[in-house]
């Protein structure tokens, strides 16, 4: 069983540095990245595509070919509550205590109205354990930090957790074997 991850195309919002809302769309500048995708899924056979529930995610999945799709809310990115349609910048200084708890204990603390890095990782490991035996290869179109939250499923050790990076348009694999997550690779573009 192998379940490829896929990072939605870049977003105006991700230019911007402002925390996406559901109705963000991809970019016309997401297409050249998404062409790589197209290129990169091209050695494999896959049996059933799943979005989040995010409106990007379904546009990548829609420009890259596959119409067909489940949408499953596990897959949506981080909720960062009171942060959607945000600058980052803005939120440094609204929510000046917020992020200096956040130093302190950066995987427990849940952001204003949403949630926490431990919360993403259980709603992750939720959605592979139930797909794990369902199909040969899924293809998931989701985002940067729940792609890095599937990853922390296998790793565990939360003090690497900042040290991924999941570019736009990117694959990450993961094989299961014998009921054993293997990660096939990280970030492939």
């Amino acid at each position: 069983m192998k379940i490829i991850f896929l990072r939605h195309g870049l977003t105006e919002s991700n230019k911007s540095k402002r925390f996406s809302t559901a109705d963000t769309k991809i970019s016309k500048d997401a297409y050249k990245d998404l062409d790589k995708s197209k290129f990169n899924l091209r050695d494999y056979n896959v049996d059933k595509v799943y979005t989040s529930k995010l409106l990007r995610s379904k546009e990548t999945a829609e420009y890259l070919g596959f119409n067909e799709y489940t949408e499953d809310k596990r897959l949506n990115e981080m909720d960062f509550g009171d942060f959607k349609g945000k600058r980052i910048s803005d939120t440094l200084i609204e929510y000046e205590n917020f992020y200096k708890e956040r130093k302190l204990n950066p995987y427990d603390i849940r952001y204003p109205g949403g949630e926490s890095v431990k919360d993403l990782i259980k709603r992750l490991d939720d959605f592979i354990e139930d797909k794990k035996t369902s199909h040969n290869t899924i293809l998931c179109v989701s985002h940067g930090i729940a792609i890095r939250a599937a990853i922390f499923t296998i790793l565990n050790d939360l003090s690497n957790f900042e040290n991924f990076w999941i570019d736009n348009g990117s694959l990450t694999i993961i094989n299961i074997e014998n009921n054993k997550k293997i990660l096939e690779c990280v970030n492939k573009i």
